[in-house]
């Protein structure tokens, strides 16, 4: 077995263009970390995923829908990245206090038309923009299960029924550090006197 046997080779990216899309997750990813000009600082974030129906890619040997996702930072403000793009999305405007009570959630099986851009070194999709469907535009339909996620009502069961990409990333958010934190204290001492015996006891490594 190689050691790169389990790296799965890059996706080449969707196109440049505007594609239909439906709205197949909401997920929010609680309080993550991010390092801005040197400094550390917490924030809420939301991911938004979506389908591209009538894309697909081969992965393993299967054709799955081609999606594409896009994270956001929680906020009302009427220049915040997240109130314009669902504002273009839907055709509508939102007050202040109207974004705020806003149910995120309502947004899962929604249509839209989304713009797709490429990274300067053309690596990698973006979303750039969403708009409504134009008039008289059938709706499309999405083949990927729904996905959604709540860190403020935390359930293990949902949780581990996500993909795997999404459990690693959640992992980072305090609210999954907060819930997994030990419940007694570990004496460093202790459990070092401890491994030391364990190491002399004569049992074969199971690694």
């Amino acid at each position: 077995m190689k050691a790169g046997s389990r790296t799965r080779p890059k996706l080449p990216p969707v196109a440049e263009g505007v594609y239909p899309f439906v709205c197949v997750g909401v997920i929010d990813m609680g309080e993550q970390e991010s390092i801005w000009k040197g400094k550390t600082r917490y924030s809420d974030k939301v991911k938004l995923i979506f389908e591209l129906p009538g894309e697909t890619i081969e992965v393993d040997g299967e054709d799955l829908p081609r999606q594409l996702s896009r994270n956001f930072t929680f906020s009302s403000s009427s220049k915040s990245a997240l109130r314009q793009f669902v504002s273009s999305w839907l055709g509508r405007s939102f007050t202040d206090g109207e974004f705020s009570e806003f149910e995120l959630f309502e947004l899962l099986g929604k249509p839209g038309l989304l713009s797709v851009v490429h990274s300067e070194d053309g690596q990698y999709a973006n979303v750039g923009g969403a708009m409504a469907l134009a008039r008289g535009m059938a709706a499309p339909s999405a083949k990927s299960a729904y996905l959604r996620f709540d860190t403020t009502e935390w359930e293990e069961e949902l949780f581990a029924a996500l993909p795997e990409y999404l459990q690693e990333q959640l992992k980072k958010s305090t609210q999954y550090k907060n819930r997994h934190l030990p419940s007694e204290e570990v004496s460093v001492a202790a459990a070092a006197i401890q491994a030391a015996e364990d190491a002399d006891d004569g049992e074969e490594c199971p690694f």
